[in-house]
């Protein structure tokens, strides 16, 4: 079994990208991983485009081959599905998958193997969309994140971080790894915290106490143990912390600050690193809004 060619992974991925080009070539009577079309051709440049991030984000300098283990494979799957529907992570990880079988088709070495793939996809088919009435976001979050404190300081924090300012479990990882370089002590402010697609979110306030938790932090758990201790308190996606972020923010501008319905939809949407109020819809479709609110009269439109 040979490597990707190349000394970057720019080249590395040209190399792959060819080497899977079956173009023209008949599929008849054929089971192979190859790329047959343009669209699939399409999306496997994205799929290995979102692997060459994830390993520069992380400091890995193996050949891109080399470096597609079960560990590795299973954190680049669990930071890129993050926040995406059911449907769109099912579709990602088969995708994946495929890409993966045609370059060992093709005798390129690569040692993750196929379960990953099988318990990612059964674990996104236990994650059915809830009833809305349940809905995604979490009643009692300040209490499982005590629980989680009592579990893991490191994990607590972490946690905290995500329920206080509403932002990703990777971005929660850059924060606390790296608070000097986003944390404005005269304005108690974490400010230039990049989110996805290089979006820079707003200032957003943080408390003088967890910042010390912050900095109290030792070695941080891997993003699989965190996703695990989530999972003992009952939190089944970390994704559910957002969603309980943007119910709350939305809830309070409202009942509490008086915000007009639309002007409340974009101001969480900058909250959440969203240039569109329609994702503050996105988000607070997926948790229930009591009957008492939606009679609310400030929610009419």
């Amino acid at each position: 079994m040979a490597n990707l060619k190349g000394g970057t992974f720019e080249k590395q991925l040209k190399d792959a990208f060819h080497r899977l080009e079956a173009f023209g070539n008949s599929r008849h009577g054929s089971s192979d991983h190859l790329t047959h079309s343009d669209g699939l051709a399409s999306k496997r440049e994205m799929y290995l485009n979102d692997y060459k991030h994830f390993l520069e984000q992380n400091g890995i300098r193996e050949k891109m081959n080399q470096s597609m283990t079960n560990e590795n494979i299973s954190t680049f799957l669990n930071q890129r599905l993050e926040g995406l529907k059911h449907s769109t992570q099912e579709n990602y990880v088969r995708g994946f998958s495929s890409l993966v079988q045609g370059l060992q088709e093709v005798n390129i070495s690569v040692s993750v193997e196929r379960s990953v793939f099988d318990e990612k996809v059964e674990h996104i088919k236990t994650l059915a969309e809830p009833d809305t009435r349940t809905g995604l976001a979490i009643s009692n979050l300040s209490q499982k994140v005590e629980q989680l404190y009592e579990k893991r300081f490191e994990t607590g924090v972490l946690s905290e971080v995500m329920k206080d300012l509403g932002i990703r479990i990777s971005e929660s990882y850059e924060l606390v790894r790296n608070i000097d370089n986003y944390y404005n002590p005269s304005t108690g402010t974490i400010e230039n915290l990049v989110g996805k697609g290089n979006h820079i979110y707003n200032e957003k306030s943080i408390s003088s106490e967890l910042v010390e938790k912050i900095r109290a932090c030792d070695v941080l758990p891997s993003q699989n143990t965190l996703r695990n201790d989530l999972k003992e308190v009952g939190i089944n996606n970390p994704h559910m912390i957002k969603y309980t972020f943007a119910k709350s923010e939305f809830e309070k501008k409202i009942n509490e600050e008086g915000v007009e319905y639309n002007q409340a939809l974009r101001e969480v949407s900058e909250e959440l690193n969203h240039s569109r109020e329609s994702m503050s819809l996105f988000y607070l479709g997926r948790v229930w809004l009591t009957l008492d609110m939606c009679n609310n009269s400030n929610f009419s439109k």
